[in-house]
């Protein structure tokens, strides 16, 4: 009867998850809802299924989506990576075309859908903070992911939209309210979040890579001080990261997005054995030309005819000419038991973040003896010094390495300041504010705070 009653509350923990998915985030935290929240936060089963939504929401409905809303396709299409074939749907031609207005409703979906999530990780925050029933060891470990999401969540939003609220409460009379969080100071509460998830997370024992550990707080970190040019704090989470001798990188590049990869840091479970992953489901097609998406003849020659990613990572259907799929992902099936996950964070970025920040900070030789491995890896040859155009490179083997994976094309051209450069050839209608997207019109008209629009829209 106990372990009945349990499960009965779990259900009614995810029903109002569910529940809550269709509204606006400003619209949360409604009267009503504390006592299921109390009982809800003294169980660790009851607060884990809670943070597993978050996990859901983000693998099936937003940010790190495999399907067509995810970032992987869309920062794809809005940058020179992939090809819209299918015109009709009005979201990816506006962003292969680079026409997105601040109507648009897909838009609206990802800012709420984040949002949504970033309430849920601060529920779980303020209910376990506050529980007398979950052991010390174990909400420190809950707390720890729920900060990551939260740090992860809001470095996704400040990246597409620039000023973004940074909610952490659920008071919805303040939340309907919120106003924009100037960049800087988000970078600031960023590193703040994620060193708190650090902390909770540094002792608590990591059974798999489907929840977020230290080790993927310490890979976080080492981004988002990338991306602000803090090169020292930067080299020093990706040099710890890579000592640690926890990760190893893949011989066999096929073996690179197996959910049994050495190399991952943090993966997204499928919801059931058997299941891969919507990757797979997305990019891969049979039939030309294809039905909804390709890679960019742009993409495809830029590489190196002997970069071994090419030959790995790349594919078309059999006997077609001039049409390619990102062929990371295999599974389009499901199979007897899973065979690939979503891959969120995996060693490859420390290595480049490592090289990047080594070469800033005038560590030339360690710089190039990590490039050197990468790129005796992927059969390119080796760099004797290095090279004077270095940063263009970096750049370009940067792409090849994250193609189609949750917009870092974008975020490498826009925190380097080549967002035109870089796009000009495939993208002439290129302007300077597309460097952000419109903030959702009916967030506005619901809370004047966040005005101005921004620029160019």
């Amino acid at each position: 009867m106990k372990k009945t009653a349990k499960y009965n509350k779990i259900i009614v923990l995810i029903g109002l998850c569910l529940l809550y998915s269709c509204e606006d985030f400003i619209d949360l935290d409604q009267p009503g809802t504390q006592i299921v929240a109390e009982e809800v936060f003294n169980d660790k089963k009851m607060t884990e299924a809670a943070m597993a939504e978050n996990y859901v929401r983000l693998r099936d409905r937003v940010l790190l989506n495999g399907n067509n809303t995810g970032l992987g396709v869309t920062m794809g299409l809005y940058t020179d990576e992939l090809q819209n074939w299918l015109v009709t749907n009005t979201f990816h031609q506006s962003l292969y075309t680079n026409t997105l207005t601040e109507s648009e409703l897909a838009i609206k979906n990802i800012w709420d859908g984040s949002y949504q999530v970033i309430y849920q990780c601060n529920r779980i925050i303020e209910g376990v903070s506050s529980s007398t029933g979950i052991a010390t060891a174990d909400k420190r470990g809950l707390l720890g992911e729920a900060y990551f999401v939260r740090t992860l969540v809001h470095f996704y939003l400040s990246q597409l939209w620039g000023a973004v609220p940074y909610v952490t409460g659920t008071d919805y009379t303040v939340n309907r309210s919120v106003s924009k969080t100037p960049e800087i100071e988000m970078h600031k509460l960023l590193v703040t979040d994620a060193q708190k998830a650090l902390e909770l997370l540094e002792d608590v024992p990591s059974i798999n890579n489907y929840r977020p550990n230290a080790a993927t707080a310490m890979a976080l970190l080492a981004r988002i001080h990338l991306y602000s040019k803090q090169w020292q704090q930067a080299l020093f989470y990706a040099d710890e990261l890579i000592a640690s001798g926890r990760y190893k990188l893949e011989s066999d590049l096929s073996k690179v997005f197996l959910k049994e990869s050495s190399g991952t840091l943090w993966q997204l479970r499928t919801g059931l054995e058997g299941v891969n992953t919507l990757e797979a489901q997305t990019y891969i097609f049979a039939t030309v030309p294809p039905p909804t998406i390709s890679l960019t003849s742009v993409l495809v020659s830029s590489f190196d005819p002997r970069d071994k990613r090419r030959e790995s990572w790349i594919a078309k259907p059999a006997a077609a000419q001039g049409f390619y799929y990102s062929n990371k992902y295999r599974e389009r099936q499901n199979t007897s038991v899973s065979k690939e996950y979503s891959v969120v964070f995996r060693l490859e970025e420390l290595y480049y973040i490592r090289i990047e920040a080594n070469i800033q900070l005038g560590n030339y030789k360690q710089a190039l003896d990590d490039w050197n491995m990468l790129r005796g890896r992927y059969g390119l040859e080796l760099f004797s010094e290095l090279p004077h155009n270095w940063e263009v490179l970096l750049l370009q083997e940067r792409r090849h390495e994250f193609f189609c994976e949750f917009g870092h094309r974008f975020f490498d051209l826009k925190r380097t300041g080549r967002l035109a450069s870089e796009l000009v050839d495939a993208k002439p209608q290129w302007q300077a504010f597309f460097a952000r997207l419109p903030l959702p019109q009916s967030e506005l008209l619901l809370n004047p705070n966040l005005l101005p629009q921004n620029e160019g829209y």
